[in-house]
């Protein structure tokens, strides 16, 4: 037993990671009790799995032989023992690990969660015999397909989809129905809408309540535009009471005349850098002294005005601009929940389950302190855990992982989990690099997490 400790190796590319990880591997392999059991190593690609599993046993079968290896001196070191019992040690491993195959734990991440859903079958809702289902395009263009053809007896989809054709046709967008929501689908299967409530899904599929949102974003975009041109003008009510003309301005052409014009077209472009100039204190309003009628035009409250459109504009313009987006968007969302709907149904009666919802339904299933219901559930009980490429892991895929390291930890067992923020190769599938960093802070208990950073490049070593 261990400290009850997680390391968290910090690395950068060249620094060891896979050869740390081996290395610790191996050393737990010399502790009593056919401890290849208890080992768990997670990597994120089969190749990445092929070379670890390599790597343990190429080395396990050079110490039994008596050949060379690079590991030796660690496991003099860090088991107290000499040579001769390590090598003869590494025989019997060896042996014992080719013999029960099966419980040699090194796999995939996604290889693990698949083991552990297939002992969940009952709590999942699933029947016995499913299959799973790596790739999710022919579920959803199956659904989508069938989304489509209900719309006939749907009246409200039927409306829904009118509008989000005519939203897309406005938008000048190039045009295919089914590839559109194709497309927009895909964020189904993203983790940042699985990790949404079901309460915030409910209310995607409650159009009533999407077209009350629809009509408060319209009503604040409108106000919003007009806003803009009641300042326009007010300013141009100001210019013609004082007889004010634009040969009058500094920079007449980019500067206060123009700004006022678009204001009252109703143009929501930023100012341009010219009235930004213009208006500072104190504002620039001529190339020489200020009219008679300019001055009395500032007097009257051109200049407070064109100071309150500019606090408007830069105090509202990023609601506006993402209200425009929402908008844009909005009957996008009305149509997610009728397409993740038929997915569901399809998936139902195919007797197929989504691999990209194993991490939600598995987060649902073992959420809180339940790791000894988890162990008994997939036959095993793990008390060390090796994440490698922790970068890319999810904030599900941790979720689902904090349970069984909590108790680990709390049992006096050792765990590390290597990664390199800067590698994140999986963004792509949902991977949360943040979670890396945020660990230190979050989770778990701070006086039982080391932090190490690998620093050695191993790969001047002989592989």
């Amino acid at each position: 037993m261990g400290t009850g400790t997680l390391t968290i190796y910090s690395a950068s590319a060249g620094s060891g990671k896979t050869f740390r990880l081996a290395g610790i591997y191996l050393s737990q392999l010399f502790k009593p009790g056919n401890n290849y059991r208890k080992i768990l190593a997670v990597t994120f690609t089969n190749k990445a799995t092929a070379e670890m599993k390599s790597r343990i046993l190429e080395q396990l079968y050079n110490l039994a032989s008596g050949k060379q290896s690079e590991y030796l001196p660690d496991l003099v070191r860090e088991t107290g023992r000499s040579e001769d019992i390590i090598r003869r040690e590494a025989g019997s491993i060896l042996k014992s690990i080719l013999h029960d195959f099966s419980r040699f734990s090194v796999s995939t991440i996604d290889a693990f969660f698949q083991k552990v859903l297939r002992s969940f079958t009952r709590e999942a809702g699933l029947h016995s015999g499913f299959n799973i289902e790596l790739d999710h395009s022919q579920i959803l263009s199956s659904a989508i397909d069938k989304m489509i053809a209900s719309s006939a007896d749907d009246q409200e989809l039927q409306e829904w989809l009118r509008e989000y054709v005519m939203a897309n046709l406005e938008q000048e967008k190039n045009w295919n129905l089914k590839q559109g929501i194709v497309r927009l689908s895909e964020e189904l299967f993203r983790e940042k809408f699985k990790i949404l409530s079901e309460n915030d899904v409910d209310k995607l599929r409650d159009k009533k309540f999407l077209l009350g949102y629809i009509t408060n974003i319209s009503s604040f975009i409108t106000r919003f535009e007009q806003s803009l041109v009641d300042f326009g003008k007010k300013c141009e009510n100001i210019l013609s009471q004082n007889s004010v003309t634009e040969e009058m301005f500094y920079r007449k052409g980019n500067g206060i005349p123009a700004f006022i014009r678009s204001l009252i077209a109703g143009r929501t472009d930023p100012p341009l850098n010219a009235v930004m100039e213009i208006m500072k204190d104190p504002p620039r309003w001529s190339t020489g002294a200020p009219s008679t009628q300019l001055q009395n035009a500032i007097r009257s409250g051109l200049e407070e005005t064109l100071k309150a459109a500019l606090a408007f504009y830069e105090k509202n313009r990023t609601g506006y601009l993402t209200a425009r987006v929402i908008k844009s968007n909005i009957y996008t969302l009305g149509i997610l929940a009728d397409v993740l709907n038929e997915v569901r149904l399809t998936a139902t009666s195919e007797n197929s389950f989504l691999l990209s919802d194993a991490g939600e339904v598995l987060s649902l299933i073992t959420r809180g302190d339940q790791a000894p219901f988890i162990y008994e559930k997939i036959g095993n009980r793990y008390e060390n855990y090796m994440i490698d490429e922790f970068q890319d892991t999810s904030i599900l895929q941790w979720k689902n992982f904090y349970p069984l390291i909590n108790n680990s930890m709390g049992e006096g067992y050792d765990n590390l989990v290597v990664g390199d923020i800067k590698q994140s190769i999986y963004r792509w599938r949902n991977s949360d690099w943040q979670i890396l960093g945020r660990m230190k802070e979050e989770d778990v208990d701070q006086k039982r997490i080391l932090s190490k950073p690998l620093t050695t490049n191993w790969r001047s070593l002989s592989e």
